[in-house]
C-alpha cells in the first residue's frame, strides 16, 4: 500500500488532505497518514481504496462549518443538507476506510444553521474503526437514498463502524445504506427541549433485508433529563433499524421509537426491533406496539456474513 503523509506544519508530503487526494492516480490502495492538527477544508474523496489514518484520535480533526441554511455561492440559495458535508466520500470512493481520526461539522445547532453533516458516505464497502464523528443535526449520512437504491442498476452501499464515537441530536445517523455499528458509543446531545432528539432516521429501500444494525453499542447523553431521546424514527416507509445487546440510558424514552411527524402510516411498513436491550432506559413492557422484541432464533440472522454478503470488512485490516 502506498503511503502519503499530510502535516499542516510542513513536515509531510502535503499540507492538506485534498492536496494529498489530488496526487493519487489509479485504483491501488493508498494510505493517507494525517498528523495531529485541525484541518479545516471540505474534503471530497473520489478515488477507490483510500485509507485515512490519524496520528491521534483526539488531535487529528477534519472539520468544516457549513449548515443547510447557509447560502450556496453557486446558486445564491440555501445549500441544503447534502452540500454541507465536511467530508464527502463519493460513490467512486469504494473501499474507503479510516481509523484514529475525528470527523466534525462545527456549524452548530440545527435550529440556527439547519442540518450539518460531518461525514457523507455514498460509497460501498466503507469501514471506520476507532473514529469520532461530531456534529448536531444530521451528523452522519449513510447514503444512498431509498429512491437511488431502487434505480437500475441497483446500488447497495455497505458501511461498518467499529469502536466509534458518534454524537449529535436530531436524526443524526440517517440514510438508506446497510450499516452495522459494533461496540460504538452513540451520544445524544442536550437541546434542553422536551424531545432532545432521535438517534437514527433510516430510509431503507423496500426490498432490502437489512438497514441499520447496532450490536453491543452504548447509547449515552450529556443531558440529565429522562425520557427525552428516541432510538429512531422512520424517515421513509420501509425503514429498518435493529438493536442487539445495547445499553440504553435513562434518557431513552420507554417507547424506544417514534413515528415520523405527520406520517403515521409509516409505522405499518417499517421494521424496528430490539434484542436483549438493557439499562435504565429499557422496559420491554413499554416499547411502542408497532415495534418488535426479537426471539433468540430471530436474532441469529444478524451476523456480518448475512448482512454484508460477499464483503468481509475485517479481512485485510
Amino acid at each position: 500500500m502506498n503511503k502519503i503523509i499530510v502535516d499542516k506544519n510542513g513536515t509531510g508530503d502535503f499540507l492538506g488532505v485534498n492536496e494529498a487526494l489530488n496526487s493519487i492516480s489509479g485504483k491501488n490502495s493508498v494510505e493517507i497518514f494525517i498528523k495531529k492538527g485541525v484541518y479545516k477544508e471540505k474534503i471530497i474523496v473520489d478515488k477507490p481504496n483510500v485509507k485515512f489514518v490519524g496520528e491521534s484520535l483526539m488531535e487529528t480533526v477534519l472539520t468544516y462549518d457549513d449548515g443547510a441554511l447557509g447560502i450556496d455561492p453557486d446558486t445564491n440559495k440555501p445549500m441544503g443538507t447534502f452540500k454541507t458535508a465536511s467530508v464527502h466520500i463519493l460513490r467512486e470512493g469504494e473501499g474507503f476506510s479510516a481509523c484514529d481520526i475525528t470527523f466534525e461539522n462545527s456549524a452548530g445547532m440545527g435550529d440556527v444553521v439547519g442540518q450539518a453533516v460531518a461525514l457523507y458516505l455514498d460509497c460501498d464497502k466503507a469501514y471506520l474503526k476507532n473514529c469520532r464523528l461530531l456534529g448536531r443535526q444530521d451528523t452522519l449520512l449513510t447514503a444512498p437514498m431509498h429512491e437511488d437504491i431502487a434505480k437500475e442498476p441497483k446500488r447497495l452501499n455497505r458501511h461498518f463502524f467499529e469502536n466509534c464515537y458518534i454524537e449529535g441530536d436530531v436524526d443524526f445517523i440517517f440514510g438508506g445504506a446497510v450499516a452495522v455499528f459494533k461496540d460504538c458509543e452513540i451520544c445524544g446531545l442536550d437541546r434542553k427541549k422536551e424531545i432532545n432528539g432521535y438517534y437514527t432516521a433510516a430510509c431503507t429501500a423496500k426490498d432490502m433485508d437489512f438497514g441499520y444494525v447496532f450490536i453491543d453499542c452504548e447509547f449515552t447523553t450529556d443531558s440529565a433529563a429522562e425520557g427525552t431521546y428516541y432510538l429512531g424514527r422512520p424517515w421513509r416507509e420501509f425503514a429498518k433499524t435493529v438493536f442487539l445487546n445495547c445499553n440504553m440510558g435513562k434518557h431513552i424514552n420507554k417507547k424506544s421509537f417514534s413515528k415520523w411527524k405527520n406520517f403515521e402510516e409509516r409505522s405499518e411498513t417499517c421494521y424496528y426491533a430490539q434484542y436483549e436491550s438493557y439499562g435504565d432506559g429499557f422496559d420491554d413492557s413499554s416499547v411502542a406496539d408497532w415495534t418488535y422484541i426479537l426471539s433468540d432464533d430471530e436474532a441469529k440472522i444478524y451476523t456480518l456474513e448475512n448482512i454484508f454478503k460477499d464483503w468481509n470488512p475485517i479481512v485485510g485490516e
